[in-house]
């Protein structure tokens, strides 16, 4: 009987931890109303955000109308390559060194980079490197068999990267972003909202007013955290109500080419300043990924087969979105709003991991050898739409 009873009494344990981690169902038409609400809102602040940024460019750029728009997309460990990439370009002078950017936008792995490459310094970017270059073992801690459970939250958990980015992000690092908000410049970052089923993003230099104004830093390392939650794989974050997971779901690339016209920012700025020329913006992207994905045999097991296809249709939609922003790009252009130049960079396609398995440091630091070398190389630029 006791070989009958112990199994019996895990099995009622592990469906009390199951049903303690349930959420409380909410009806779908208060769902309805709680999502018109948040699109409301977010139109609101996109409005508001691209007031500022006009009016700072309107009033401190003379009749130098150029906006330059840093895009960082996910890719997991292969960010090692973006964080390379930027610290290497900020360190060159002349021609082709970094601008101060008027927008930041990251993804993902993009996201946890973008607050780095936001303030921009020397000492940010290669704070953000040195993260990169040293991925320590506890960053990602797979749950073992109970993750398995289907009401479990994840396959494994975050300990050591949600330390580290407590200690790197800490309160004086916010602060340096609401600051640098106030000025009109922008930070982006998407996170895909399960309960709606859709996009949302963040816009972090708000984020950052609000946590220094409550002394509570916890959110806006939540909305990071959040971006970067693979689904299934890491957990994801609940903010304000609303359960958000890896903002590369429904877009990998955060670039703001309204689908409207009259959302535009080139439209608002004609409206906003009718008898000034047009706008002239700078897009440059950073491509955490290989635009080619390396052939492989991939085994038949469902979690091979889940793995290589989020991982295959995760690259198609942010080469999709990147053809997307060249295609706006020539629209602005001929309809003689303005202009759009659009500079994008990706990991070699003949690049090879050295070693197996994710978050390791070999290979993290492989890749950020790539990005120090490429970075320090304004030939590294494509100005054409990927092939493919």
């Amino acid at each position: 009987m006791r070989r009958i009873r112990l199994p019996i009494v895990l099995v009622s344990l592990l469906s009390l931890v199951a049903c303690a981690l349930r959420r409380e169902p909410v009806p779908e038409v208060t769902l309805a109303e709680r999502g018109a609400t948040q699109r409301a809102e977010l139109r609101d602040e996109m409005v508001e955000s691209t007031r500022t940024l006009l009016m700072r460019v309107a009033q401190e750029r003379g009749d130098e109308r150029t906006i330059d728009v840093l895009v960082l997309s996910g890719g997991g460990d292969y960010g090692a390559f973006g964080a390379a990439f930027l610290r290497a370009w900020r360190e060159r002078t002349g021609d082709g060194a970094m601008p101060e950017f008027d927008m930041v936008s990251g993804v993902s792995t993009g996201a946890l980079i973008a607050p780095f490459a936001f303030l921009g310094t020397p000492e940010a970017l290669a704070q953000c490197e040195h993260l990169y270059r040293n991925p320590k073992p506890d960053w990602v801690k797979a749950r073992g068999i109970l993750g398995l459970l289907p009401d479990n939250a994840s396959l494994a958990e975050v300990p050591g990267l949600e330390r580290e980015l407590r200690r790197e992000i800490d309160a004086a690092f916010i602060r340096r972003i609401a600051d640098e908000g106030s000025r009109g410049r922008l930070l982006f970052v998407n996170t895909t909202d399960l309960d709606q089923g859709c996009a949302h993003p963040f816009e972090l230099t708000r984020a950052a007013s609000k946590s220094t104004e409550s002394n509570d830093f916890g959110r806006f390392h939540d909305i990071l955290l959040a971006s970067a939650g693979i689904p299934g794989v890491f957990p994801p974050r609940e903010i304000d109500g609303t359960l958000y997971a890896d903002g590369g779901v429904t877009s990998n690339i955060l670039y703001g080419a309204a689908a409207n016209y009259e959302d535009s920012l080139f439209y608002r700025f004609k409206q906003a300043f009718p008898a000034q020329e047009g706008l002239r913006m700078r897009y440059w992207v950073i491509f955490n990924n290989q635009v080619q994905s390396p052939p492989k045999t991939v085994q038949r097991g469902w979690l091979a087969v889940l793995g290589r296809s989020v991982e295959v249709a995760i690259r198609a939609s942010t080469l999709t979105a990147l053809r997307h922003l060249f295609a706006h790009a020539d629209a602005v252009t001929r309809r003689g709003d303005g202009s759009i130049e659009v500079r994008w960079v990706a990991i070699p396609n003949e690049w090879r991991p050295p070693v197996e398995g994710v978050f390791a440091e070999e290979t993290m630091r492989s890749l950020a050898d790539i990005g120090a070398q490429m970075g320090a190389d304004p030939k590294s630029w494509s100005a054409r739409p990927p092939e493919g």
